[in-house]
């Protein structure tokens, strides 16, 4: 028999809880308009009044108040937020306390256990949303005048390399 795996298995999707037994989650309203809708799973959010919303520009770290949780089974943010229409809210999950999987946006297997957990709060493109996370400070400016567009998320961590896609698992408050 010569049967061999040659590649590891994912580590999860974006968003996902990854250890339900340790876990908190609270529900949650969404905002469904454009300018308040999360457009991915697995991104830092705060609140706004009673909403659940992504980070603005310029946010700090204490604004965080949870990661936002992939419902199973799903369908994507955007077609939600879509058929519901402007201004709906819509009701979603917040970790508070837990693992969760997430996207730091390109190849995790360099990420070591205990890294801190960076999150976008400036400069934002479409693979990279305010809230996302990434796996070091991201520094746009020069060493003269570094423009930083990262925080550290209070009580996170990852808890290990992630794949070659971009997924790595993170502990929050744990």
């Amino acid at each position: 028999m010569s049967n061999a795996i040659l590649t590891r298995m994912g580590v999860g999707f974006a968003g996902a809880v990854s250890r339900p037994q340790d876990l908190t989650t609270e529900p949650a309203v969404l905002k469904s308009d454009a300018n308040s809708a999360f457009g991915a799973y697995g991104l830092a959010g705060k609140y706004d009044g009673v909403f659940f919303v992504p980070l603005s520009a310029g946010d700090t770290a204490d604004k965080i108040q949870g990661m936002f949780v992939r419902p199973y089974p799903t369908q994507s943010v955007p077609d939600k937020a879509y058929l519901l229409g402007k201004g709906v809210g819509y009701t979603g999950d917040i970790l508070k306390r837990g693992y969760m999987t997430v996207n730091v946006g390109s190849d995790a297997t360099a990420i070591t256990k205990g890294a801190p957990v960076y999150i976008r709060n400036a400069n934002p493109s479409t693979e990279s949303p305010l809230g996302a996370v990434l796996a070091a400070e991201e520094n746009t400016g020069t060493a003269d005048a570094p423009v930083i567009n990262t925080v550290v998320m209070p009580y996170a961590f990852f808890t290990g390399n992630g794949d070659a896609d971009g997924n790595v698992e993170i502990s929050y408050k744990i």
